[in-house]
């Protein structure tokens, strides 16, 4: 094995057996690795050539050796080569046996035991909302932590975000909650009545997400921004919030 070859197997393990493994996600790469471990494996299996034996002094009658050594016809005079030339390659045909049916097993695994979910949409992100540090949030949040924000109104639409007590322990996540701009001025910044409510929470690596289908009694700025039917989201990573939409 060159190599180059030799690299490229030493890739495809990274990406079979490393810390990111992706190689289950690609059937002609695992192929790949197959054959490079079926390599491996029969050049670990392979004899040495065997070397020339020494030339015989004198020649020998067969009838005379046969009848010297009345047992010869049934033994195999030439010696048995092991099926596996040393230990180092018997350790090398053993992990690389291991190796790839680990993939295979993998594989398998991943094809059986639960159905692939696709969890992005791949929808653009397509603008950030702009802090608003004098606004004040609703009571929504309950006691405040410090860590409460709001955002400057987003054609129409006023976003806060904060830790939010969600559990009956005093665990507390990152919501995120969308309310119509007009209640919310209406309503000194504590209600959240309106035409529309949408909130959302984290947990933990997840951040805390909005998401929605534009539909009739969302406010005219956001309609004409965002039309009807139109999927948007809304992305809270801790810092900031993300606009996302399908159309752009």
């Amino acid at each position: 094995m060159d190599d180059g070859v030799r690299d490229e197997l030493e890739r495809l393990r990274a990406r079979a057996y490393g810390p990111d493994a992706d190689l289950a996600d690609d059937p002609i790469a695992l192929e790949r690795l197959r054959h490079l471990e079926e390599q491996v494996r029969t050049a670990a299996l392979a004899p040495d050539p065997a070397p020339p034996g020494p030339q015989p002094a004198a020649s020998v009658d067969p009838d005379t050796a046969a009848a010297d050594d009345p047992a010869g016809e049934d033994e195999d005079p030439r010696p048995r080569r092991p099926l596996v030339r040393s230990r180092r390659a018997l350790w090398a045909w053993a992990l690389s046996l291991a190796a790839v049916t680990a993939v295979a097993s993998a594989a398998t695994a991943l094809g059986v035991s639960f159905v692939p979910v696709t969890g992005v949409a791949g929808a653009p992100q397509v603008d950030t909302l702009v802090p608003d540090p004098d606004a004040e949030t609703p009571a929504v949040f309950g006691q405040r932590t410090g860590a409460e924000r709001a955002f400057q109104d987003y054609y129409g639409v006023t976003a806060f975000v904060g830790l939010v007590r969600t559990d009956a322990t005093d665990n507390r996540n990152p919501c995120l909650y969308l309310l119509d701009t007009d209640e919310v001025s209406r309503e000194d910044g504590r209600g959240i009545g309106g035409n529309f409510v949408y909130g959302g929470c984290g947990a933990g690596v997840f951040p805390a997400t909005v998401e929605f289908v534009v539909a009739e009694g969302m406010p005219s700025a956001f309609v004409e921004r965002f039309p009807i039917g139109t999927s948007v989201q809304f992305v809270y990573d801790g810092d900031n919030v993300g606009v996302f939409s399908d159309r752009g």
